[in-house]
């Protein structure tokens, strides 16, 4: 029966535990056949398939040939002359004829055996092939062309005092290399202990450990080890190159040119003395150059093509020097010779004339077998922290989890072992399938898989009398199936469907197929330049610069040409245009003025690349009414009188929010709504975009702008400078990673930006323009300080004209509010960066006029000239960045030390 049997699996498994307490979990049980440890069907499997098996025969020769010790030690030797056999060569110096016919016969030797190796893993081991250890071992193998003289191999060859192929790297893949098999042999080794002391621990008190808490203790653990082995490389393996030559030592070129200089000195002192028949110039210079190397480890032992004996106007003569260096000991390995050529030959003779160049040779045998000692001694340091630190962490983890699960696949046993046996003794059929199996020794990993594969097919067993699956209910009549579903609640999977649902957008007509506007009122480079001044245009001409930005420009083609139609737009910019007041600065001259520096951001910055066409669109409609109503009075004096739009709005942006409600209202007739053709989604973004953009423009939100960009930059300075310097060098690139990472991750913050950038961007137009903005400025506060005056409350700062000084006043605008800002979107953005140039030229232009009217004492200029100075040095640091590529490093110290001490 199904109940009797359920109740005795129970028992079973309670008594197991509890026995399992009490004797430890490596006593062996007796009776049912089954001993502890063999815990899935191998032998049954195999036999299920033979092909499998036969391959793991044919597997089994190759697979006892690399575990045997003769494997072990042949290629353990292979690994270890690779790694230090041609540092040996260099450290005894021995000499090329015939050490390197051998060191090439034993390298090639070992790389045939290296490649050997891998071909018998990869046979051997099907998940050894594309794993970590097969990569760093194919690495490691080719390493072995920069050691075997005939193919990279340095051996055998004199330098030509250039960089060649340094081994340094390929050796330190093979340290790398050593470290991967050394935790690979740690790991099988690992696994025999595991094996071989099963049930040793019997005693030990089960831990309670989850996999979460095991897993965070062991990842905490190896982060730690793992940052600590870090640290000790980068702190100590610097150490090993204090010794080695520099390559960019640039002292032995300028002695082969002075060498050269001063042999032609000494030729022409025998010219013009014909009585003369010895000159010792060249032989003062040779021991000056001998007397310069005495400090170093490499020094010259043999000058070439510089004959002691010469022909001058058919005489002979002697320029003596080159046999100086006869006694000098000469290399017995041709790599430690160093072969330096002059480059020209100022002296035609013998053994310099033509291609044939003097040459000085320098001997290298002391600092390359110190290079090669420290080399050596580098790669014994990493291959000893690798292992310290692989022996910790195999303990770590022998603690944190080993031993841990080993008391559990203990349990694990136990209660299979008791479980198979109950139920071998109930089903003879069953028995027959989980019979005795092979003694064999898992690793962990395919422990647990086939213990809990034998879990689940008892646990199958178990329930199989007493559920039915859906496959037996199609055969079961349909009272039957009544009684299935109402006694044990069984049904049908009840599954609903949905529609999806179209949310693409709808398409917008085209604009024109011809220009709106036939002719400008200027060149159009002049619309396309900082230099277009809004000041010298009449209303209409204004009009037909609005209409090509909309339609015929780059930006009016993505934007108003798409979006809207002229004659709406006409009508909507009549209407606009006639909503701003005659005011001295807030005008219709300023709404286009903002308009053109809106759309030139745009350009300059590639807004079509982060922007969308509706945001752009926005922005546009934004910029030509972001004052439309403007009354010619701040804020503050809004709120101070008790103005009806600071109490309608609560005092909060009350001109602002003037801006965006004039804006909309004007939408709200057909003739003139520039959104008609807009879809419900597209109009959200751009109403978004109007209102979020003019509502910054309150200069109550400029430094927290400020501080926004300043953020966004320090968050991605490396990304924003390297889009500089790509700029610096190619002029028009954009990377991916900055428009994605920076621009796109924030777009309405840098709309924000563009339009209260260019609503205080004059002082970053040519300087007439500039001014003649700053005197309109004035003018309009001068006129609120009039009316401030008149209503007895408190003047503004900048309104008051009896006070006030002009140019000094542009100085502070442009230096504490304007700065700033300019210079966090310049690092932002930085093809900017002429505007923030023109800035600081202006700023100086200010100052000269305020020294020429106020004719103030030295300090106070001296205080301005810091300021002026520090915008432009700023400027300046922003235009390089963008402009010119970065300079290359600057040549060693000590060279320059070595240098100075020759004169």
């Amino acid at each position: 029966g199904g109940w009797p049997a359920r109740r005795a699996l129970k028992r079973a498994a309670a008594a197991a535990s509890a026995r399992a307490h009490a004797q430890g979990p490596g006593r062996r049980r007796g009776g049912g056949g089954v001993r502890c440890g063999q815990v899935g069907p191998r032998r049954s499997r195999q036999a299920a398939n033979p092909i499998h098996a036969e391959m793991a025969h044919a597997r089994r020769p190759l697979s006892q040939f690399l575990s045997s010790t003769f494997a072990k030690v042949l290629f353990g030797s292979c690994l270890v002359f690779a790694l230090f056999g041609g540092g040996c060569w260099q450290v005894f110096n021995f000499p090329d004829d015939p050490s390197n016919a051998l060191l090439d016969f034993v390298m090639s030797v070992v790389f045939i055996l290296f490649i050997v190796e891998i071909v018998l893993n990869v046979l051997v081991d099907r998940a050894y092939l594309f794993s970590f250890f097969f990569f760093m071992d194919m690495l490691g193998s080719a390493s072995m062309i920069f050691e075997i003289s005939f193919i990279l191999g340095p051996a055998g060859e004199i330098n030509h005092n250039e960089t060649a192929v340094d081994p340094v790297i390929m050796r330190t893949a093979r340290v790398a290399k050593t470290a991967a098999r050394a935790g690979r042999f740690l790991k099988l080794t690992k696994c025999v202990q595991f094996i071989g002391r099963r049930g040793a621990d019997g005693n030990d008190k089960r831990r309670a450990d989850t996999a979460k808490t095991l897993s965070h203790k062991l990842m905490l653990t190896l982060s730690t080890k793992v940052s600590l082995l870090t640290i000790i490389l980068v702190i100590i393996v610097p150490v090993f190159q204090i010794g080695q030559y520099p390559e960019e030592d640039l002292s032995m070129k300028a002695w082969g040119q002075r060498l050269e200089d001063s042999y032609m000195r000494a030729y022409h002192d025998l010219q013009e003395d014909p009585l003369k028949e010895q000159s010792d110039i060249f032989a003062e210079s040779v021991n000056d150059m001998r007397a310069f190397y005495s400090s170093v480890n490499y020094f010259p032992y043999l000058l070439e093509g510089y004959g002691e004996s010469v022909m001058v106007d058919g005489r002979l003569a002697r320029i003596p020097g080159a046999g100086l260096l006869h006694g000098e000991p000469v290399p017995v390995r041709l790599q430690n010779v160093m072969k330096l050529e002059v480059s020209e030959c100022t002296v035609q003779r013998d053994n310099c004339q033509g291609e044939t160049k003097a040459a000085i040779f320098f001997n290298f045998a002391s600092s390359k077998r110190l290079e090669a000692g420290l080399e050596m001694s580098m790669s014994c340091f990493v291959i000893f922290v690798m292992g310290v630190l692989t022996s910790d962490l195999n303990q770590t983890i022998d603690r944190l989890v080993v031993k841990p699960l080993e008391r559990m696949l203990s349990m694990v046993r136990e209660v299979t072992s008791t479980i198979l046996n109950l139920v071998q003794a109930g089903d003879s059929t069953e028995s027959t399938q989980l019979e005795d199996i092979e003694d064999i020794t898992p690793d962990e990993t395919e422990l647990l898989e086939r213990v809990f594969d034998k879990l689940s097919k008892i646990s199958s067993i178990a329930l199989q009398e007493n559920v039915v699956n859906a496959k037996d209910m199609e055969h079961m009549s349909d009272e039957a199936k009544g009684v299935i579903v109402d006694m044990m609640n069984m049904g049908g999977d009840k599954r609903g469907g949905g529609g999806a649902i179209d949310s693409s957008a709808a398409e917008v007509s085209g604009g024109p197929a011809v220009a709106a506007v036939a002719s400008l009122p200027c060149p159009e480079q002049v619309v396309n330049s900082w230099n277009f001044d809004v000041l010298q245009f009449s209303d209409s001409a204004l009009e037909q610069v609005a209409l090509h930005i909309f339609f015929d420009s780059r930006v009016g083609q993505q934007t108003g040409s798409k979006f809207t139609e002229v004659n709406i737009f006409t009508a909507f910019f009549e209407v606009v245009m006639a909503a701003y007041q005659d005011q001295p600065y807030h005008n219709r001259m300023h709404a286009v003025d903002i308009l053109h520096t809106c759309y030139r951001l745009l350009c300059l910055t590639a807004g079509e690349r982060w922007a969308s066409d509706v945001e752009q669109y926005g922005l546009l409609i934004a910029a030509m009414c972001h004052d439309m109503g403007h009354m010619g009075k701040t804020n503050p004096f809004l709120v101070e009188t008790g103005h009806d739009l600071a109490l309608r709005y609560n005092d909060a942006s009350p001109l602002e929010n003037m801006h965006c409600s004039s804006l909309f209202k004007v939408c709200t007739s057909a003739n003139t709504n520039v959104f008609k053709s807009l879809n419900t989604d597209q109009f959200k973004i751009a109403r978004r975009t109007c209102v979020a953009t003019i509502l910054h423009t309150d200069n109550a939100h400029h430094f927290e702008m400020v501080k926004d960009i300043n953020k966004a930059y320090e968050i991605n300075s490396e990304t924003c400078d390297k889009q500089a310097q790509t700029l610096a060098v190619s002029g028009t690139s954009w990377l991916t990673q900055y428009l994605d990472d920076v621009i796109k991750k924030d777009t309405i913050l840098y709309l924000e930006l563009f339009l209260h950038f260019s609503d205080v961007s004059n002082p970053l137009k040519p300087f007439p323009v500039c001014q003649a903005w700053a005197w309109r400025v004035l003018d309009e506060f001068f006129a609120q300080g009039d009316e401030e005056k008149r209503l007895g409350i408190p003047v503004g700062m900048l309104n008051d004209r009896d006070k006030i000084n002009k140019p000094g006043s542009q100085h502070g605008f442009i230096n504490f509010l304007v700065a700033p800002l300019v210079f966090g979107a310049v690092k932002i953005f930085p093809t900017l960066h002429p505007l923030a140039t023109q800035m600081a030229s202006n700023l100086r232009d200010w100052r000269d006029i305020w020294v020429e009217e106020v004719k103030p004492d030295s300090e106070a200029v001296e205080k301005k000239d810091v300021d002026v100075q520090k915008v432009a040095d700023a400027a300046e640091e922003l235009r390089k960045r963008s402009e010119e590529p970065p300079e290359p490093p600057a040549p060693p110290a000590d060279l320059k030390k070595r240098m100075s001490r020759r004169g």
